[in-house]
């Protein structure tokens, strides 16, 4: 998840690490695909000035909705027809929003609770009372269960059928800078102590593997399928980690470090936003295909399952806009 505010920039040295880690820079499809294109055209413009300033953004891989966090509201805006289908003020600042909908349910964090979004109604569930503050959310699709980072850097595990709640034991997440669920509902977490991203077995806790860093993680996503994502301090690129091997295998460049970054679900596009220099489309062959000012420096950006709108949180504007193709 991407967490404006809190995002220093630092100039460190880091001296071409993909040429020691990167495994490949061919195409994450067995093929190259024709061009899909890609979302870049304003479709609509949401005004977020009588809401809050937008921080984050997620889209429903199974629904028209994203869900947009604004301070204490959460805003469930309908990426088709580019309006809110509700605001709803819960009273506490949101953390995070999972990064993928379960059974019909979008999920956010907002301290120690856990608020199922029914997608159906656009309304807000009971929430889950976890018993701590949490910081981070990743949802596992695979295996109903919503993983948390606690206060005290341990690992919260909510079944998201019976509702429990259980810390993990075995493992802990120093100076955690984000998780993110595989599509095979393995998770991958980033020690801030240690300037690691290690992916994990959550059926034995076994380690997958790790991949070093070189400063702080801004951001760690789900990317394409078999792939997370994850944008670093200290380099210019939108990294792809297979997430069979925790390895690295692609990079894509970007002109300056970037902030909030999103992938096309095929990998043939990124996009990212750079402060000072606004939000920038490259191809996955590094080729720059668009460059633009006009919604500021966004904190958060995420595209739809079929690739075909995009959502941009602008704070500059005080808007959310939805691109098309």
């Amino acid at each position: 998840m991407n967490k404006p505010g809190r995002k220093t920039l630092h100039t460190i040295s880091f001296v071409v690490i993909a040429t020691s880690l990167l495994v490949s820079v061919s195409c994450i499809l067995d093929s190259s695909p024709t061009v899909p294109g890609y979302p870049a055209k304003v479709d609509a413009s949401i005004s977020f000035e009588s809401i809050g300033s937008p921080s984050i953004c997620k889209c429903m891989i199974d629904y028209n909705l994203a869900l947009v966090a604004a301070g204490n509201k959460l805003v469930v805006v309908n990426i088709v027809n580019g309006e809110n289908e509700s605001v709803i003020d819960i009273g506490l600042e949101i953390d995070d929003i999972a990064d993928s909908d379960v059974n019909g349910f979008g999920y956010l964090l907002a301290d120690s609770f856990l608020y199922p979004v029914n997608l159906s109604t656009a309304a807000l569930e009971d929430p889950i009372d976890i018993g701590v503050g949490c910081s981070y959310i990743s949802v596992s699709s695979e295996s109903d269960v919503a993983w948390v980072i606690m206060e005290d850097d341990s690992i919260g595990m909510i079944d998201l059928v019976t509702l429990e709640v259980t810390t993990m034991q075995k493992i802990t997440a120093n100076n955690c800078q984000g998780i993110a669920s595989a599509d095979n509902g393995d998770l991958f977490i980033v020690d801030g102590i240690k300037s690691i991203i290690i992916g994990y077995k959550t059926d034995t806790w076994t380690e997958i593997g790790r991949v070093p860093v070189p400063g702080e993680v801004y951001d760690l996503f789900p990317g394409p399928s078999g792939y997370i994502c994850a944008i670093v301090d200290g380099s210019n690129e939108l990294w792809f980690i297979k997430s069979e091997t925790c390895s690295l295998y692609k990079m894509i460049t970007f002109p300056v470090i970037p902030t909030a970054a999103a992938s096309m679900p095929d990998g043939s596009f990124a996009y990212a936003a750079c402060p000072e220099t606004g939000m920038f489309i490259v191809a996955e062959s590094g080729q720059m295909e668009f460059k633009t000012m006009d919604f500021g420096v966004p904190s958060s950006i995420d595209i739809s399952g079929d690739g075909e709108r995009a959502i941009v949180c602008s704070p500059d504007n005080e808007a959310v806009y939805i691109l098309v193709k």
